[in-house]
């Protein structure tokens, strides 16, 4: 494809990190026909994507009539199904030979609907002709041998959300670049009468949103193959100066009370962004996906927000992920004409890349939208960060899924007064790991 206008968010550093395994050409990607609609005649094309459908849903509204404007021979029949419900109709379509003919993956192993596994299935029909792609660096998270699998169309983002009023009332004037220059940071606050942190742990999954930060800057800037390493057997979660690394630096932020545990484990996720906007809290580690939450005016009214990766070497990384996309059904009978309508949307610059950039939920990677985002001056150093090359992707999408699972768990324990050590979660992330990998 040749990239129309890509924008400024081709992340340079995905590619450094992400190996894909190799793989035996399953998927024709001889280039497909641009003009499959225009001679089909009158068709229906199915798609399936997860999630909740509100009123004007861009996926079960906005784009069947985008579609049909620009195509008045297509039917693109929707269905949108919430997240366990979508993993089991999937399963159960893929197995029967009914699958819809595009369907919603994500990157690498992460969930039940990874690229990388339905790749190796045999499911999934080569993107590699697709125009949008060409010329883009950040693939490989959604390349399976040769063959892009997934056109992903947003970028995600991993940092810390942080309110510039309170971290003046503590006498704090810049964003810290060092883990040590954060902990200052955090006992500053403290000192002031401040919560430094609040998060919303009952909610587990939430604890990636740190976790996957320090392990950007300690484990993958050192060795970007370690995710390969580890399915190879040549490298363990227990390996000294890893994992027990990240896990104690982000143990120490509940030791000091920075983070209070007594009221995270407790707290769900919504929780902790409401207390944030209500300026009970300096700081709350979350994604770009939650920004228009996280930047709404609360109780503590319209404060200045600030948005930096969480520094745990003196040379930050950040942790950064494609995010999931739609891929074409191997046995779909309208191949050509998927692509063609993927095409379409991912251009850059059609009707139906722009509404879906106007719903607000993702970071643009294609067009000259990127910009406009919103919130995009949040987001701006750490897409300067990942054009030089220093992004990666967030860990779990390496791993089979129940891996990130088992580590939550493990160290909410741990937190909670439980017992459990840092040898007990990493001995236990590393024979889940395995575990799963048996399956």
């Amino acid at each position: 494809m040749k990239f129309k206008k890509m924008a400024a968010v081709a992340l340079a550093g995905v590619t450094a990190c992400a190996t894909a395994p190799a793989a035996v050409p399953v998927f024709a990607a001889d280039g497909y026909d641009h003009e499959a609609i225009e001679n089909a005649g009158d068709i229906t094309i199915t798609m399936m994507t997860s999630g909740t459908a509100y009123e004007n849903d861009f996926e079960t509204e906005q784009l069947p009539k985008l579609i049909k404007e620009k195509w008045p021979n297509v039917t693109l029949e929707v269905t949108k199904l919430p997240d366990d419900n979508y993993y089991t109709s999937l399963k159960t379509k893929l197995a029967s030979g009914e699958c819809p003919d595009i369907i919603l993956t994500q990157p690498m192993y992460a969930g039940q609907n990874s690229c990388y596994s339905l790749a190796e299935a045999g499911y999934l029909t080569s993107l590699n002709d697709l125009d949008c792609v060409q010329g883009r660096k950040d693939l490989s998270s959604v390349t399976y041998g040769d063959d892009i699998v997934t056109a992903s169309c947003n970028v995600a983002i991993l940092g810390t959300y942080y309110n510039k009023e309170l971290f003046a009332q503590a006498g704090i004037d810049s964003e810290p670049q060092t883990w040590d220059e954060f902990l200052e940071d955090c006992q500053k606050l403290q000192d002031a009468g401040i919560q430094p942190i609040v998060m919303g742990d009952k909610d587990q999954y939430v604890l990636q949103f740190g976790l996957y930060q320090l392990a950007a800057d300690e484990i993958y800037s050192k060795n970007p193959d370690y995710d390969t390493q580890l399915r190879d057997g040549d490298a363990e979660f227990t390996d000294e100066g890893t994992w027990d690394t990240v896990l104690e630096m982000y143990k120490t932020l509940y030791d000091k009370k920075y983070i209070d545990a007594s009221q995270s484990l407790g707290y769900g996720a919504s929780q902790a962004i409401t207390d944030f906007i209500d300026g009970k809290a300096a700081m709350t580690f979350d994604g770009s996906f939650n920004a228009a939450a996280l930047t709404a005016e609360g109780a503590a009214g319209d404060f200045e927000r600030g948005y930096f990766p969480l520094p745990g070497t003196d040379d930050t990384y950040t942790a950064t992920c494609l995010g999931a996309g739609y891929s074409v059904y191997s046995k779909s009978e309208y191949v050509d004409e998927c692509k063609e309508i993927i095409d379409y949307w991912m251009d850059g610059s059609s009707d139906v890349w722009n509404a879906y950039l106007a719903t607000g939920r993702v970071i643009a990677t294609y067009g000259d939208g990127a910009d406009s985002t919103p919130n995009y001056d949040l987001f701006k150093p750490f897409i300067d960060m990942m054009n030089d090359g220093k992004g990666f992707y967030w860990c779990n999408q390496a791993w089979p899924a129940g891996t990130e699972t088992e580590m939550e768990s493990l160290f909410s324990e741990m937190v909670g007064g439980q017992g459990t050590e840092i040898d007990d979660i990493t001995e236990g992330m590393q024979d889940k790991f395995e575990d799963l990998l048996d399956e």
